[in-house]
């Protein structure tokens, strides 16, 4: 794999801090102590194969032939959302750049909420570690906002290939009622935010302290504590809940996009009438 050009691997860290448990994924490039924002966000486009290379799926079974079709249309998705990064990216501190980026196909534009939650995501993590009210970064050397972001979205994607067999056993779901319980969870998460209180880890006894093996739930509560005191935050918090939300709607409510998933028998099931189980590509 390669990363501007450069080698690169990707190391895995479990690190226990207090109260809650950070998975870091660690991009490593070679002469490079500390990878860049930029490095980062060019080794999104990879994120499938850093994936399966960390669950050691070997090269002949992901030629097999439903198992690649899969593998495949998510290499290809995660290709069309790093275009939209990077056009965010390029006009974050530019107005005048208004053009979106060179799409070669039609079904790219499909990936456009994508790139926008997982771009808002990426924010959200800077702006956390402005904050930073657990010391996650006097705790973990070098940690970066972009650093925590790869790291969720690593898991995002590990448990979406769980889900739909090609880590672990599927079945088949409804993409609409899936969307709906996600954004069910989040509502109701950020609903009952002001009635809830966050204790310090210190207030705890040892066998009291909760801890997730999660990097994106550790991520949530630690923006959920910060927007309960923090007005400026709330806000910003505010709006990417908002931006997962659209997400959701928009990927309900697009035909082109459907529940795909190696099934026990070792066939692919895609749900609904959409075009794509393939990326829409021939």
């Amino acid at each position: 794999m390669k990363t501007n050009h450069k080698k690169s691997l990707l190391q895995t860290e479990e690190l226990r801090l207090g109260t809650y448990n950070l998975v870091i994924r660690r991009l490593y490039i070679k002469d490079k102590e500390k990878p860049s924002r930029n490095d980062y966000i060019q080794a999104f486009k990879l994120l499938p194969d850093f994936v399966i290379k960390a669950n050691g799926i070997l090269i002949s079974e992901q030629k097999e032939r439903d198992l690649g079709v899969l593998i495949s249309s998510h290499r290809d998705a995660f290709k069309a959302i790093h275009k939209w990064l990077v056009h965010f990216d390029s006009t974050e501190n530019n107005s005048f750049l208004f053009d979106p980026p060179k799409l070669p196909s039609d079904w790219e534009l499909d990936y456009k909420p994508h790139g926008k939650q997982s771009w808002a995501l990426l924010n959200l993590c800077r702006e956390i570690l402005k904050r930073d009210q657990f010391g996650w970064k006097e705790s973990i050397k070098h940690l970066s906002a972009a650093q925590l972001w790869f790291s969720c979205e690593f898991e995002r994607l590990e448990n979406t290939f769980i889900r739909t067999g090609i880590l672990g056993t599927s079945a088949r779901r409804g993409k609409n009622s899936e969307c709906n319980a996600m954004s069910k969870r989040i509502d109701d998460n950020f609903n009952s935010l002001p009635s809830r209180r966050f204790a310090k880890a210190c207030d705890f006894q040892a066998h009291q302290i909760q801890s997730w093996d999660s990097t994106e739930e550790a991520i949530r509560v630690h923006a959920e504590k910060i927007a309960q005191q923090d007005i400026e935050f709330s806000i910003i918090y505010y709006d990417y809940i908002k931006i997962r939300k659209q997400t959701l709607r928009s990927i309900r409510n697009n035909p082109n996009l459907q529940f795909a998933a190696i099934e026990e028998t070792g066939l692919l099931f895609v749900g609904g009438k959409g075009k794509r189980g393939k990326s829409q590509k021939p």
